[in-house]
């Protein structure tokens, strides 16, 4: 994993090998900090990769665009132009790797969303406007870890290394893909799930890890939520599941945890809504996946191996791409309703924002 992990390195930044309460005034960029050392107990090729991901410029992508040439980080105020007609135009992302909604240009940089929801006027960037695939680790920053396991192994440091490994696993399949972030901060939700829209992407991927622990079962105990009237979300949780639950179900000397209804599911609030917002919010076709049990020591322990993430990134990469490529379909791939209302999660005052000063 440690070759892969390297090639990997070179696509860390968020390009694969709104609602009017988020608009703010304009503030100058700052350049990306990292919120502090991780203390978790990640293998080191992921640890690596996790820490190189904030500060890597390297990428490829399927788009062409162009960068400004200022260095400096910009502090005049925002262009009368831009503020008087903001039109959405996909995403940028930022010198420091920061990905961020594109809301217009100028001379002097380009308008953006921050992952906090703020706008903010940053002086250079590569603009994307479009990608089949968009990639959303869940969690991060230093107030949204995920869950945690025993050892102190994050989700949010977990979820990060298996989305950058899938980039590189789509990218060899010559599938463009883009990460809601690139970095271990702080993205609101709804920002997460626009990003979606505005590339225009073929499809949504959020990837967590699942807590608390369920009953002891012979069988992984994977789970897909799926938007309850989309057939095309649907039918990818279907294929990826089928994917995911292969690889897993084949790794002997693991004591799996499960929940009896699991697989692929419609997660339904009291509303009878799409429970989780990064599923309800985006009108792309987009899933979320709880791939394996952080609150289980057995299957923490596989979490941390190289070969988990090489192997689980190739399962999610092989099923975008039977989504994508082929008419393959898996009947009744979303029988199953289960209902929970989550909480509200990360909101507007708690989110360190990586593109504005503190």
């Amino acid at each position: 994993m440690s070759k892969t992990i390297c090639l990997l390195l070179a696509c860390s930044l968020a390009i694969g090998c709104g609602s009017s309460s988020f608009e703010q005034t304009a503030k100058p960029a700052e350049t990306f900090k990292p919120s502090g050392e991780s203390t978790t107990t990640l293998p080191p090729s992921i640890r690596d990769a996790v820490a190189t991901s904030t500060t890597s410029t390297t990428s490829t992508t399927s788009t062409t665009s162009t960068t400004s040439t200022t260095s400096t980080t910009s502090t005049t105020s925002l262009p009368s132009a831009i503020r008087d007609s903001v039109t959405k135009s996909g995403i940028i992302v930022t010198k420091s790797g920061v990905t961020a909604e594109l809301l217009g240009q100028s001379a002097g940089g380009f308008l953006v969303r921050s992952p906090c929801g703020n706008q903010v006027l940053v002086p250079e960037g590569q603009p994307i406007t479009r990608t089949q695939i968009v990639l959303d680790p869940g969690h991060g920053g230093r107030k949204d870890p995920g869950a945690v396991s025993r050892t102190g192994l994050k989700e949010s440091d977990i979820n990060l290394s298996i989305a950058l490994a899938t980039q590189l696993e789509l990218g060899k399949l010559n599938i463009s893909s883009v990460l809601t972030r690139t970095g271990n901060y702080a993205s609101l939700l709804p920002i997460r799930a626009m990003l979606a829209d505005a590339l225009n992407a073929d499809a949504l991927i959020s990837i967590h890890h699942n807590s608390p622990s369920a009953n002891p079962s012979s069988t992984p105990g994977t789970e897909v939520y799926v938007q309850s009237k989309s057939d095309r979300s649907q039918r990818l949780g279907a294929l990826i599941y089928e994917k995911t639950f292969g690889y897993l179900s084949s790794i002997a000397n693991i004591d799996w945890v499960s929940r009896s209804d699991a697989g692929v599911i419609q997660v339904l609030n009291s509303k009878g809504s799409d429970a989780y917002g990064i599923i309800r919010r985006p009108a792309t076709p987009s899933i979320l996946l709880e791939l394996s049990y952080l609150s289980n020591p057995s299957e923490v322990e596989l979490i941390t191996t190289d070969a988990y993430a090489k192997n689980i990134s190739k399962a999610i990469a092989a099923g975008v791409q039977s989504f994508l490529m082929t008419d393959t379909t898996i009947s009744g791939p979303a029988n199953k309703v289960r209902r929970y209302n989550p909480g509200s999660g990360l909101g507007s005052g708690s989110c360190d924002d990586a593109l504005t000063a503190p």
